[in-house]
């Protein structure tokens, strides 16, 4: 199985993993053949990349799921029925000047819509059931999902909350942390629904953050720190970030003593998890990139926007070439060769077992195993997943 783009889809393939919109609806289901009508459906729902069955190949390796499809699609049709919700009520405040959308936060009726709303517990469930699902896991999938123009900020948020799980988790938060970190993560970009999309990257990145905790933090629930992902996940540890220019101790372990306000430890795990997702996606930067580009940007900003001790606890549970993705080999025997991941191994993220099966012409080849635990002076480039 295979990330293709749609510009690059053919009447015949076959799709790989279901598609879900941005309810949560299935669009399409796995083992579909493509036809016309659907390539150019998709195109015109804004997807750009399809997971399809690899019968070219003949290594038959399905990637892994971040997340079950059944939870994925209910916490997208949570998602998309809370801002919906929200979108309503904010209508007739759209040209507003933002004191008043501040204000519209604020307000009783926004608290009685998130605390007692049919919406609000439907996302409780749904938090409850991706920490369900997520703790049983030992590694990261290592994957994004495939988003649409409509899917983009549920996909995203959905993907943030599975990382910043599964990083808490390795770290030893308590169940009741985690459920802060989870709630806050799922929410945590929920402040963009405010915003005119034409508004500029810097002013975007602050107002939403302060609009998603005035919306957040103004809830009858007890808890007060998942409010401040959506406040801090785009603070750095230098304090060059955004909205306060809070400055970090790149430590896990809190200070309690500490004069100056200093980012959460959620806020900046979720920090971690944003930037992770967003350089897969290719967000706020040139272009996507592969895995493990991914993750050594993401160490490369240990200690000045990141978190260096999260980032070194991060490092330990997420795969440096995921099952199912492409890689490069570089050198020895096989040096330009192309094959798939097929297996991770825990003790050993970044020496994989992959299957050959392209020659660095490009021709086919009868697939080639190769442990790279078992080699010595090769390395593997990834191919970016869109």
């Amino acid at each position: 199985m295979r990330i293709i783009p749609v510009s690059s889809l053919e009447p015949g393939n076959v799709v790989g993993k279901p598609l879900l919109d941005s309810k949560g609806t299935t669009l399409l289901n796995a083992g579909v053949k493509l036809t016309e009508g659907y390539i150019k459906s998709l195109q015109s729902k804004g997807y750009t990349y399809l997971y399809v069955s690899d019968t070219e190949s003949g290594i038959d390796v399905e990637p892994e799921e971040s997340l079950d499809p059944v939870v994925r699609a209910k916490a997208l049709s949570a998602m998309d029925e809370l801002v919906k919700t929200i979108e309503k009520e904010f209508a007739s405040l759209r040209s507003s000047s933002f004191e008043d959308v501040r204000s519209f936060c604020s307000s009783d009726r926004m608290r009685v819509l998130f605390t007692q709303g049919p919406v609000w517990k439907a996302m409780m469930s749904c938090i409850s059931s991706i920490l369900e699902e997520v703790l049983t896991r030992s590694t990261l999938a290592g994957l994004t999902s495939i988003k649409s123009e409509d899917s983009a900020l549920y996909e995203h948020s959905i993907d943030v909350c599975v990382v910043a799980v599964m990083l808490g988790r390795h770290i030893g938060m308590t169940a009741q942390r985690l459920k802060q970190l989870a709630s806050g993560c799922l929410l945590h970009d929920i402040g963009k629904v405010f915003l005119d999309k034409q508004s500029g990257d810097r002013e975007s990145v602050r107002l939403h953050t302060l609009l998603g905790y005035e919306l957040l933090k103004n809830n009858d629930d007890p808890d007060i720190l998942a409010p401040h992902v959506a406040y801090e996940h785009h603070e750095h540890q230098d304090g060059s970030g955004k909205p306060r220019g809070l400055v970090g101790s790149n430590t896990i372990e809190r200070d309690r003593n500490l004069s100056t306000p200093v980012p959460t430890l959620i806020g900046e795990i979720a920090a971690v998890a944003n930037t992770y997702d967003n350089l897969l996606n290719g967000i706020g930067a040139p272009r996507p990139l592969a895995p493990d580009q991914a993750l050594r940007t993401v160490s490369d900003y240990a200690g000045t926007r990141l978190n260096r001790e999260l980032v070194t606890a991060f490092l330990r549970i997420a795969p440096v070439y995921p099952l199912g993705t492409e890689v490069v080999v570089d050198g020895g025997k096989y040096d330009r060769y192309v094959g798939i991941v097929t297996e991770v191994r825990q003790s050993s993220l970044d020496k994989p077992v992959i299957a050959l099966y392209r020659d660095p012409a490009g021709k086919l080849i009868l697939p080639v195993e190769l442990d790279m635990k078992a080699v010595e002076d090769v390395l593997l480039r990834g191919k970016p997943l869109f």
